[in-house]
């Protein structure tokens, strides 16, 4: 109602009707406005502020008396008279100033306008309910029902939280509609080009931490829940009071006060203007400036690094840089922050929090430079305003070297208060004619560049080449050192291409590959650490080993100030013996911070080598060669749920003379040093106990699980059943049939491909799709699998890697085994599985002697086939064990059967022939009964027909009868969003169930189910089943929709969308099957 409030409202001006939204005084029918008329406007506005005053105060305390518990002695009245600070914390929260809307304040061109419109829409619509009012009431609720059980309470805070979320997009709205002249852009797409709002968004959902730091002023209201007689008890366990962390701000009572009152759009209450120097964290560099701490060179560069320097050390860097480059057209000076930075008598003052006075605030985070630009001119207009107030005093705030915080009260000059845009515009011609160019790139501290900041570092240092580049950070340490590392890899980069441009350079012209970047072997060095989830990605990018050396020397070259991997290491150490548990974490988490870091600088020299370059910008973005590997993000994931884990190096054994010999296995493993086959890693057979599934009506020998079902269903009717009410039987007479299998041996394969009549001297085509993710590599004719060596037992997933990068990193593990074989003289060290008893299974190494020969990929096992005279066709679509197809891979899959019309068996196999197998011929089964769907006789149940839900009421069957038919609330709700939900559904399942040999899709849900149900609630093991279960769910309910899809493709007479892009045009169902839930 607001909303449709706030456009009807833009319309009517827009017509040039009256704002019915504001009240205006009478004036001269001439329109000729006079002195009066102006004080009469001042008078009424005044009179109506503090009408809002009155009002606001009386609500407050009602709601509180309404709300106070019987047993509190005091009323409403006597509570907030005896505590005047918290009648004012409460007065702002009431009318809307909360920390977070006042930052989304100062992000708005129009924040202040907005907020006011918004209020005044919100008071005109509060009948029922008021937006504004229930973030009060609902959070004041909270901390006065401390005697009502935890869950409850939670369930208050959640709603104002919801309900400050909605007042934060209802400003948001007001603003853009404002702005807006004719509506062609969607709210949600100007929402997403400001990523400083929607970090503010996160921070609002977020779901870590103490959520009551939103609610700011009132984020600690434990003097209300402590009032009462006798002061009420806190409660253990319950989040009464607030955790503060930071300096402690130090002052007089005046300082506070001024401090609490200040009315800018930035420099706004329970703010500081903090010194932006601290001295404490300068490093002993060579050749030092005063007043620009960490000021160092990048041996052999043109590139200076520095915190954030004052007005005096900027000329002096300036003029050391020109007298170092005499020659060069001009100095490039790029600021790195993000945090609006003011200047006061020649030195920087960045914006603080009172209460966190020693950390930056995140408010801006993912801002844009022009939009920085606009809030460090507010910040200027808010402290030369507040200068005045103060007849030429300003307070501000500098740091002790104990780490107090503490006020200071200094004599200011308005023309001393400058932003740094101006600065360094007042400085922009140099002696000789040399230009000072400057560019301000915003990056979040303690995060690694974005996108965006990626390809601008890109972009200035093609248009500037051979220009010395100054850099300059908070304290000239991460953020300074991380761009240095980068704009040296861009330059490296620069010079590779260069040299490969030169027609005279006796060598083929060829692509700037990580090989032409820096010399050396596809081997790591030995004396850098590296980690488990780098030589993961190591594993999916071209000559990874060679790129990681490529960063490595990069990082060692810029490490005077800061090393990127010591420092992981070093705060992986201090983790380990930290006692308290928050320092733990504390230290983990800085850890964690640089590893990622150094994971993002690895997949950024990926991307270099993969481009060239280009001033017109015509090579491909590294946004979208991220979103094309979408195994990188899987591994991003990895490093961040595996905590402290993430960051224990992979260790090597050191073989030294007169020691003795360490284990010989353990010798070989720790020190592989292959691109695929690397530290840690070992090679273990695919085959181990229990494989086979002894009730299946057939074996075949080296390929377990194997069984044979028709390929498609068909439909009858009974009776005068209704179209979506059909049955579906299988169809055996066109012949055609699906296989499924576990990854087979050699001779398996040949013995599998002789069963169905595809050997040598048969008469049949087989379609064989491996549905493997994990790279694998034939010794000796048996199947191995890369394993890590302290979990062997657990695949090395890659989600969302693609077909192609599976199959060059299975060339890659073959070089590696074929130099460890030749390094061992014929022999191979091998990992195999064996049941010592039952369900305790032990991995045991083996030496086997093999030629190079023996040494094969899958696709080579298959060209050998072929070779043999097999009638096999082969293919590979990747897919996670345990998880749904993506849907890139579904479409593969479509592909795949759709172009295999002369095939009579489509084999399918994965590690066991079990989960990814039975999908894979659930697919085929799916792809093929709607293939040969005839409109005219098989009727497709219309949408009508399919909004009669047979599936709301469970009455008649029991519960377990009802979740093994696979009615799940979620799957339910799909059915009923999807077009023809009811026979897609229908059709799945009869699907599932004809290929149920080996494993039921349902009932794999159920079992699931029954497991978390049984478990500990919010115990580790209970986590992991249910997230097993639901990525079960997930897969059941993707079959569903991907049925939806092919019954829509059949009704289609033109080209359609892809399975991917039909997907993101149906958000709704997006949204259904992300659903974490079991019930």
């Amino acid at each position: 109602m607001v909303a449709a409030c706030l456009v009807r409202r833009k319309q009517l001006i827009d017509q040039g009707i009256e704002d019915p939204f504001i009240t205006r005084p009478g004036g001269h029918k001439s329109g000729i406005s006079t002195i009066a008329d102006s004080k009469i406007v001042q008078a009424i506005e005044q009179a109506s502020l503090q009408q809002d005053l009155n009002r606001s105060l009386l609500r407050i305390t009602s709601i509180l008396q309404q709300n106070l518990q019987s047993k509190n002695s005091q009323s409403a009245i006597e509570l907030l008279l005896t505590q005047p600070e918290l009648l004012n914390s409460l007065r702002k929260a009431h009318m809307g100033s909360y920390g977070v809307i006042l930052s989304l304040l100062g992000c708005l061109e129009q924040g202040v306008k907005a907020k006011k419109l918004a209020d005044r829409v919100i008071d005109s619509c509060d009948q029922v309910t008021n937006l504004r009012e229930d973030i009060f009431l609902h959070r004041l609720k909270y901390s006065l029902t401390t005697t009502m059980d935890e869950a409850e309470r939670e369930n208050f805070l959640d709603k104002a939280v919801k309900a400050l979320e909605k007042y934060f997009f209802i400003i948001a709205f007001a603003n853009y509609v404002e702005d807006t002249t004719d509506f062609n852009q969607g709210f949600s797409d100007w929402l997403k080009t400001r990523t400083e709002i929607w970090n503010q968004i996160m921070f609002l959902r977020k779901t870590y931490g103490s959520r009551l730091n939103v609610f700011q002023p009132i984020s600690d209201l434990s003097a209300l829940s402590k009032s009462g007689s006798e002061g009420r008890a806190l409660i253990a366990g319950q989040n009464n009071d607030v955790a503060i962390s930071g300096g402690q701000i130090l002052g007089d009572e005046y300082s506070d006060h001024v401090v609490q009152n200040r009315s800018g759009i930035i420099l706004r209450e329970g703010t500081l203007l903090k010194s932006d120097q601290w001295l404490r964290e300068s490093h002993q560099v060579v050749d030092g400036v005063r007043g620009a701490i960490n000021f160092r060179n990048i041996p052999g560069t043109k590139i200076y690094a520095l915190g954030q320097p004052s007005l005096q050390a900027i000329d002096e860097v300036v003029a050391r840089v020109r007298g170092a480059h005499p020659n060069s057209e001009g100095i490039l000076w790029i600021t790195l922050r993000e945090e609006p930075i003011v200047y006061i008598n020649g030195a920087p003052y960045c914006l603080r929090r009172e209460r966190f006075s020693l950390r930056n605030m995140k408010d801006y985070g993912g801002i844009s430079a022009s939009r920085l630009g606009v809030l460090e001119e507010r910040l200027r207009d808010d402290v030369i305003s507040e200068l005045n107030s103060f007849g030429g005093r300003l307070l501000l705030h500098t740091e002790t070297p104990d780490g107090s915080v503490i006020p200071v009260w200094e004599e200011v000059n308005s023309e001393d208060v400058s932003v740094l845009k101006d600065v360094m515009a007042s400085r922009k011609q140099l002696k000789g004619g040399a230009e000072l160019r400057y560019v301000r790139i915003p990056i979040t501290a303690e995060r690694p560049p974005d996108f965006s900041d990626l390809t601008e570092l890109i972009d200035v240092a093609v248009r500037n080449p051979n220009v010395p580049i100054v850099i300059n950070c908070q304290l000239g340490r991460g953020r300074s050192t991380m761009t240095s590392v980068i704009l040296v890899l861009i330059q490296k980069w620069l010079e590779a291409a260069a040299k490969l441009a030169i027609p005279s350079a006796p060598r083929m012209v060829r692509s700037v590959t990580a090989t032409s970047l820096v010399d050396g072997t596809e081997g790591h060095r030995s004396d850098r650490h590296s980690y488990q989830t780098i030589n993961n990605l190591l594993r999916v990018i071209r000559k990874g080993p060679t790129v990681k050396n490529a960063v490595d020397d990069a990082i060692d070259q810029c490490a005077e100030v800061f090393n990127l991997r010591d420092t992981i290491e070093e705060s992986r150490a201090r983790a380990e013996q930290a006692s308290d548990e928050k320092q733990k974490r504390q230290f983990a988490q800085r850890g964690l911070q640089n590893l990622r870091r150094y994971f993002e600088l690895i997949i950024f020299q990926a991307y270099l080598q993969s481009i060239h370059p280009d001033t017109l910008h015509s090579f491909e973005t590294i946004e979208s060669f991220v979103k094309e590997r979408p195994v990188i993000k899987t591994f991003e994931r990895e490093l961040m749920a595996d905590g402290i884990n993430a960051l224990k190096p992979l260790e090597r054994v050191q073989v030294k003379d007169g020691v003795a010999l360490p284990d010989e296995v353990q010798q070989v493993v720790a020190n592989r040093s292959g691109t695929i086959l690397s530290a840690s890693t070992i090679l273990k057979s695919d085959f181990f106990s229990n494989l086979q599934k002894m009730t299946l009506p057939e074996r075949i020998d080296g390929s377990p699980n194997f069984r044979r079902v028709p390929l498609s269903l068909r439909r009858v009717r009974s009776g005068s059943s209704t179209p979506d009410q059909s049955e579906f039987v299988a169809a055996t007479e066109d012949g055609r049939w699906v296989c499924g299998s576990g990854m087979p041996t050699l001779q398996g394969l040949r013995r599998a491909l002789t069963r169905v009549d595809a050997g040598p001297d048969g008469h049949n085509v087989v379609y064989w799709t491996s549905l493997r993710e994990e790279p694998v590599i034939y010794v000796a004719g048996r199947p191995h699998v890369l394993r890590l060596v302290d979990r062997p037992l657990e695949n090395v997933e890659a989600t969302g890697v693609t077909t192609e990068v599976v199959e060059r990193m299975e060339e890659k593990f073959k070089s590696d085994v074929i130099r460890e074989v030749q390094a061992g003289n014929g022999r191979i060290l091998l990992h195999d599985e064996v049941e010592e008893r039952p369900g305790v299974f032990s991995i045991i190494p083996i030496w086997e002697e093999v030629s190079e020969d023996d040494i094969m990929t899958p696709r080579n096992v298959f060209e050998l086939m072929v070779k043999e005279n097999y009638r096999v066709d082969y293919d590979r679509v990747a897919i996670t064990d345990e998880q749904a197809p993506l849907p890139d891979a579904l479409q593969q899959l479509l592909n795949r059967v759709s172009s295999g019309n002369d095939a009579g068996d489509f084999v399918f196999n994965c590690q066991m022939g079990r989960g990814r197998t039975t999908t894979g011929m659930v697919t085929a089964c799916l792809i093929a009964t709607t293939a040969n769907w005839n409109k005219s006789t098989d009727d497709i149940a219309s949408p009508e027909e399919n909004g009669l839900d047979i599936y709301d009421s469970i009455d008649g069957p029991s519960e377990e009868e009802a979740y093994l038919e696979g009615e799940y609330k979620t799957i339910l709700q799909l059915v009923g969003v999807l077009s023809h939900g009811k026979v897609a559904k229908r059709l799945t399942d009869q699907a599932i169930d004809m290929m149920q040999d080996v494993q039921n899709l349902r009932k794999a849900v159920y079992d699931y189910k029954l497991k978390v149900d049984a478990s500990e609630k919010g115990s580790a093991k209970q986590r992991k089943l249910l997230n097993l279960g639901i990525n079960y769910l997930y897969r059941y309910g993707t079959l569903i929709v991907f049925a939806n899809y092919l019954i829509e493709l059949r009704e289609q007479d033109g080209p359609t969308a892809s399975f991917p892009d039909w997907l993101r045009e149906h958000r709704e169902i997006a949204k259904l099957l992300s659903r974490r839930s079991l019930d």
